[in-house]
């Protein structure tokens, strides 16, 4: 009896090693909606858009150095990343036809960095973590928010009482 469960285990543990190993690695979340009828709204594309290049450049970008990441560079608040020649590069992967015209022409140092959307960039004391926030300026009824962190996993929020489908619809 006990050879049995010692041999179910092996083959289950195994079973999910294999599946764990076969799934595809995704390189990043795609903005695309795939409930029919839904069109993400242009805004909150941009919006994620801008939180994905903010994130590209503040853990990739700007703290590589000759083609590998340097644990000693710290992240940037938003009035020194702005002007960085390496949030520029990291901008320009997520503009075009794929992504929409997102590029630092379109953007603001300021807090609302774009038509209608407020930026919000908190950089640790220490430079080791950042939170980012991007959402539509107050007093949208039923606004949205994009978010995330130096994990480079991105959320979207809505106002509460809103409807229960987010504004890049059903990913």
């Amino acid at each position: 009896m006990k050879r049995i469960i010692s041999a179910s285990i092996a083959i289950s543990v195994l079973s999910l090693i294999g599946i764990t190993a076969y799934q595809p690695r995704l390189e990043g979340q795609e903005v695309t909606a795939t409930a029919p009828g839904v069109n993400p709204s242009p805004q909150a594309v941009q919006a994620v858009n801008i939180v994905r290049a903010i994130n590209t450049a503040e853990v990739v970008t700007c703290r590589s150095k000759n083609g590998k990441l340097d644990p000693n560079l710290r992240f940037r608040p938003w009035a020194d990343l702005f002007y960085a020649p390496c949030f520029k590069k990291a901008l320009s992967h997520y503009s075009g036809k794929r992504f929409g015209e997102v590029s630092s022409l379109s953007l603001s140092s300021g807090p609302a960095i774009s038509p209608g959307l407020r930026l919000r960039l908190v950089v640790s004391a220490d430079r080791k973590h950042y939170n980012v926030w991007l959402g539509q300026k107050p007093g949208t009824r039923c606004g949205f928010a994009i978010f995330s962190d130096e994990r480079g996993v991105i959320y979207e929020g809505k106002a509460i009482g809103c409807d229960a489908q987010g504004p890049l619809g059903k990913l």
